[in-house]
């Protein structure tokens, strides 16, 4: 098939190609038109270069006539547009974009068309798709369907050619939600229609961790239903093929450099390049591309092209949502306002860096869960006395004071499934608190030159600590947690070296709480990964609860238990792992069978974790469920 593809497109160029020695030597390079986001997506304007060639390329691929056509010749045209579309157009980008093609690689044989290089969505512009080298005899493709790439599919799903796959009956949810797939603004055969359904079946359950009741998939089912039916919907339907594809091990690059080339389409569109379903394309985008960072095969210059293009995509979506007011302003689409918040707060506590979107109220302040729950601070007033007598900061008491409402609320829901809020706030209120915890530490680090007050670090201890209880507490599902919160367990770690023993002596509990939660946080890492100090953190926290236990005591499981209960505790998280850990330090009876190995973790013996990589992990645990039992 692909053989005579080859031959009729060699036998189209050679005919387009039938001009003259002297004007094709006087055939200039083409100039490129490149949108700029941060001008509202309007193009410059091209010049005369530009208008000539797009005015040719139009009467190369359809003949200019008045008279009525017949459904045989519109098909038969059509048909030879769709064949002179493959052939390659090799005009060569101008100087001055051409650091956007640094990543690139040479065009792909032609018997390969059907998929672009790894690097062809890499440049460093906020939506660059490298648009006229892959797209044939136009620069901006109008109108793209996902059939032709997806014919290297059959392999790789192993279905013979005869037994294509079926879709599930119409009584589905995503069936009654979405309708036809004949009604999109993309053109789908049998397998782009399976792919599509795929990532909804296995998106939506996993859109809110925090959900394992799966009481939102319904929401999220809609949500997405109402992105691919969107009539700008071509975009995020493309961007959810390349997340189908990736699932299943297929190229995913070409339907990603469609999704790209369809958003800078609308960019160009002020009524269109900030809606919500485009906003939506560029979150999945950048979440694939953060995904991607996770892979240990990428390195060198195909690393170096994914970070570029992860900043790239950010930056566009930072952009898109400064331009609609801030995230608040999408309060009319509950679904994206969340998953955006959820993904900026992720990627903070992931790497130390301030949100890129947050949101917040009228007079900039963070919504305060304990105005939502039936539950009041008062209710709690043994468990924060612990943290009272310490004399932690003002500030961060409040901070645990609502989240004590909130770690209840929560306990709740995951035993029975009932809670004051529904999953999407519950959602966003994890997302805040941790916010307001992150917020906290930044706004009271203390320098080195302070490290001498140890009343600030024990605030800082108890700080970061909240950290990782929140992220662990929050995504129930995600075991084990890879490297993610390596950043913040290693400051943890850094920050108990400088607080003196005798600073925990009013709640000798909630220090070894401190250092259970350190604990967990630090034996997902790998064997390799150190501490700034240079001690392996996890031998750390290990030898320190030792010396808070007694070297020479044993206790049972229940009675660790007790002691870590009397502070912040999900029973159904913490139980098992809690004692799992103990078990493996040597600080109770073994009384679980399962007893894990903590020295090391699934992802191998990494010696350096950089935050890209850690921000990989991250981002493909929460939104891809990579690692997920």
């Amino acid at each position: 098939m692909l053989a005579q593809q080859a031959k009729q497109i060699d036998i189209t160029c050679a005919d387009s190609g039938r001009t003259s020695p002297s004007r094709k030597r006087e055939k200039s390079p083409t100039t490129f038109m490149f949108i700029d986001s941060s001008k509202g997506g309007v193009n410059a304007k091209p010049d005369k270069v530009v208008r000539s060639f797009v005015m040719k390329s139009a009467r190369n691929k359809k003949s200019w006539s008045t008279r009525p056509k017949s459904s045989k010749s519109e098909s038969t045209l059509n048909a030879k547009a769709s064949r002179g579309s493959l052939c390659p157009y090799n005009a060569q980008p101008q100087a001055s974009i051409s650091h956007a093609f640094e990543c690139g690689s040479p065009l792909m044989p032609l018997e390969k068309w059907t998929t672009t290089s790894r690097s062809s969505s890499r440049s460093n512009s906020v939506f660059s798709s490298n648009s006229s080298d892959w797209t044939g005899n136009s620069p901006v493709s109008t109108y793209t369907s996902p059939c032709a790439e997806n014919n290297y599919a059959d392999d790789a799903f192993n279905f013979p050619s005869t037994q294509r796959p079926s879709l599930p009956s119409r009584n589905t949810l995503f069936i009654r939600s979405l309708g036809s797939f004949d009604c999109l603004s993309v053109q789908l055969d049998t397998k782009t229609k399976y792919l599509l359904q795929q990532f909804v079946k296995v998106t939506t359950p996993r859109l809110l961790p925090i959900d394992p009741h799966r009481s939102s998939e319904a929401a999220a089912t809609e949500w997405i239903a109402a992105c691919i039916q969107s009539p700008v919907g071509a975009p995020f339907v493309y961007a959810a093929l390349t997340s189908a594809s990736r699932a299943t091990k297929l190229d995913t690059e070409a339907y990603k450099w469609r999704a790209i080339s369809e958003v800078n389409r609308l960019l160009s569109d002020p009524s269109k390049n900030t809606n919500d379903t485009t906003i939506a394309t560029v979150l999945i985008l950048l979440a694939l591309e953060e995904a991607d960072l996770a892979d240990p095969r990428r390195n060198g210059d195909d690393r170096r092209c994914s970070v570029s293009v992860s900043n790239a995509h950010l930056s566009g979506l930072r952009t898109m949502i400064a331009q609609r007011g801030g995230l608040a302003a999408l309060n009319g689409n509950r679904c994206l306002q969340v998953f955006i918040l959820m993904h900026s707060i992720a990627q903070s506590i992931t790497t130390f860096k301030r949100p890129y979107a947050l949101l917040s109220t009228a007079n900039g302040q963070t919504e305060d869960y304990v105005t939502l729950s039936s539950n009041s601070a008062h209710s709690f007033t043994n468990m924060l006395r612990q943290f009272h007598n310490l004399g932690i900061d003002r500030g961060l008491f409040k901070v645990i004071s609502t989240m004590a409402v909130f770690i209840s609320d929560l306990t709740s829901w995951y035993d029975t499934g009932t809670c004051p809020v529904d999953p999407l706030d519950l959602q966003k209120h994890a997302s805040l608190l941790l916010y307001r915890l992150f917020n906290w530490y930044d706004n009271n680090q203390y320098g080195l030159n302070q490290r001498d007050n140890p009343q600030s670090t024990v605030s800082e201890s108890i700080c970061l600590a909240l950290m990782i209880f929140m992220v662990i507490a929050t995504e129930p599902n995600a075991q084990p947690l890879g490297c993610r919160l390596s950043r913040v367990t290693t400051k943890l770690h850094d920050t108990l070296q400088h607080v003196p023993n005798y600073k925990w002596s009013n709640a000798p509990d909630l220090l070894f709480w401190t250092l259970t939660i350190g604990a967990l946080g630090a034996k997902s890492m790998t064997k390799g990964f150190r501490a700034n100090s240079g001690q392996i953190t996890l031998p750390y926290f290990t030898q320190y609860c030792r010396n808070v236990v007694g070297p020479q005591v044993m206790f049972s499981g229940d009675e660790m238990l007790g002691r870590v209960k009397s502070c912040l505790w999900v029973p159904c998280i913490f139980d098992e792992r809690a004692k799992r850990l103990w078990t493996n330090m040597g600080l109770c009876k073994a009384e679980v069978l399962d007893v894990e190995d903590t020295s090391t973790s699934s992802e191998g013996e990494r010696e350096q974790i950089d935050d890209e990589y850690a921000l990989g992990q991250s981002t493909a645990m929460r939104f891809f469920g990579d690692g997920r039992r």
